[in-house]
């Protein structure tokens, strides 16, 4: 066990699950393989946000194969932000980690990420080369300059994968409801004194078509929240 593995004494994964049957099953049986490999005291939470597919059904072979994955299952889909809002605050171990659904994202970027943690206590993931369409990244960098003018906060990715102290959400409250839940936690965490990093990681092709975060819709319940909760953070 290496010093940076020292660090994983116990860990939550969390994943948030729309329509992924092809990729959701590989993804929990890899997360699992690795985990009891570098952290025996694991949790995987999984959530199926209302998918219309098998998606719920994989997640439940999973889980009755391997009694540490938990299911959170929502009869109707409540959207990224209120998923992965409430998924951050199930994890009852030391560390939370979270990884989407579609294996855009290798479990094997914890150990990458896990680094971070020798002298922090936030890890964000930088996607250096992005596999997305054009128009998803050029959304993210206008999103991450909005965040930079309206709060001063200077990390690129803060969309991306996350691994944090659990403690971290004992200090703030998060109050967002839509996909800058995200933004709010890296930022409410830094003010509220904690160490924050980016990490270089692999971002891999999608292979499905479940996530709704190019959605005008959504994107625009994004950008709100970003403008509208400058007073709370």
């Amino acid at each position: 066990m290496t010093h940076s593995q020292n660090y994983l004494r116990s860990i939550s994964l969390v994943i948030p699950a729309y329509n992924d049957e092809t990729t959701i099953g590989k993804l929990i049986i890899d997360s699992a393989s690795l985990l009891t490999k570098v952290c025996p005291d694991y949790e995987i939470i999984v959530t199926n946000d209302g998918s219309k597919d098998k998606t719920l059904a994989v997640i439940q072979d999973c889980a009755a194969q391997n009694s540490r994955i938990r299911l959170i299952n929502h009869e109707v889909n409540q959207g990224f932000g209120r998923t992965i809002k409430e998924l951050y605050l199930a994890g009852q171990k030391d560390l939370i980690f979270s990884l989407p659904g579609d294996y855009q994202y290798a479990p094997k970027e914890l150990l990458a990420m896990i680094k971070g943690l020798n002298a922090h206590d936030f890890v964000i993931g930088l996607r250096v080369h992005r596999n997305d369409p054009w128009r998803r990244k050029l959304q993210s960098k206008v999103y991450n300059l909005m965040l930079r003018i309206f709060y001063g906060h200077r990390h690129q990715d803060v969309n991306s994968i996350k691994l944090f102290k659990r403690k971290i959400l004992d200090k703030i409250k998060l109050h967002s409801q839509t996909a800058f839940v995200d933004a709010e936690l890296c930022i409410k965490a830094q003010k509220a004194g904690f160490r924050v990093v980016e990490i270089p990681i692999e971002h891999l092709p999608r292979q499905t078509q479940g996530a709704s975060g190019g959605k005008i819709s959504v994107i625009s319940e994004t950008f709100a929240d970003l403008i509208n909760m400058r007073s709370s953070i």
